[in-house]
């Protein structure tokens, strides 16, 4: 299928454990990043890749991301986070992928199309403990159909993320953690993932570089690396007559080996200042998948930032 070849592009291999798409990087800004987004997690990212952070520095965050993965693979994700009483924080996240396969009889002869979809949604809640520490926590229902057949599972997320100090965060999160579910007459199981990350921002005047890095690993291949870059920009420093912002990304994910520039990433974002606090962002992300092709993602998020913040 052609999500198999997703994962295989990725460096994932083919799928033994089933939830395929699970395995597919979420959100324009991750992605840019090599998906070293564990430790940073302070969008609404956070609920695809460590809860935690919604009750860190995540703001009240609205974002939707339409991809365009392979021929015929489309797939998009969206959520919404909100903190309240200071040390508390939710958000409400979804996806839904859509796929064309050709049907075949047993001589390998094509019988027309059948279409394949995948939807996944659910809640996230995070606690603030300590002035730097966090866990949370989020719950997610799935349901896949291929052609005429279905099946549905619950997953779970956990996650902590520790900050030392201003400008240093340490994250992990336990993701996809749930009930198997019987597609037909076969049993699948979650890709559960287990992932740590660091991540250090160094600020100058208005603007900032963040630096960050992950482990992560699945029970059906070795371990990646992820290691991502974001510069911010303040458009107004260098001349602009908006106070806008611009953002530069870059990334790198291991386990691709298929053509000199898999596994790399590239991305840019631009923030629109709305009011106090208020920010229209668009983002975009193009990634290699080598000999199968490229994909891009691009994200829409309206943001409320309070005043103070070095976002």
């Amino acid at each position: 299928m052609a999500l198999f070849g997703i994962c295989a592009g990725a460096g994932l291999g083919p799928s033994a454990t089933g939830f395929t798409f699970m395995k597919i990087g979420v959100g324009s800004r991750p992605v840019a990043m090599g998906q070293a987004f564990t430790a940073v997690a302070d969008d609404a990212n956070a609920l695809f890749y460590n809860p935690a952070g919604l009750a860190l520095e995540c703001p009240i965050d609205i974002s939707l991301t339409a991809c365009q993965l392979l021929k015929g693979v489309s797939y998009f994700t969206g959520g919404l986070t909100i903190p309240f009483a200071k040390r508390f924080g939710a958000g409400l996240a979804g996806g839904f992928l859509n796929a064309v396969d050709t049907r075949r009889d047993e001589l390998g002869q094509e019988l027309g199309s059948f279409s394949i979809n995948d939807l996944i949604a659910g809640p996230g809640l995070a606690v603030r403990l300590s002035r730097g520490l966090a866990v949370g926590g989020a719950g997610k229902f799935v349901f896949n159909r291929i052609d005429s057949f279905s099946a549905w599972a619950v997953s779970f997320d956990a996650g902590v993320i520790y900050q030392p100090v201003k400008y240093v965060k340490l994250g992990a999160s336990l993701l996809h953690l749930g009930t198997p579910r019987r597609f037909i007459n076969y049993w699948e199981y979650q890709p559960i993932n287990l992932r740590a990350g660091a991540a250090f921002k160094f600020p100058f005047q208005n603007n900032y570089l963040l630096l960050s890095a992950d482990a992560a690993t699945y029970p059906d291949y070795g371990p990646t690396i992820g290691a991502g870059a974001e510069l911010k920009l303040d458009l107004k420093q260098l001349g602009a007559a908006q106070n806008d912002r611009l953002f530069v990304r870059g990334g790198y994910q291991s386990g691709g080996h298929l053509g000199a520039w898999s596994g790399f990433s590239f991305g840019i974002g631009y923030e629109r200042v709305l009011g106090p606090g208020l920010q229209l962002a668009v983002d975009a992300v193009y990634f290699s998948y080598g000999i199968l092709g490229d994909a891009e993602r691009v994200t829409v998020g309206l943001k409320f930032v309070p005043a103070g913040s070095i976002r």
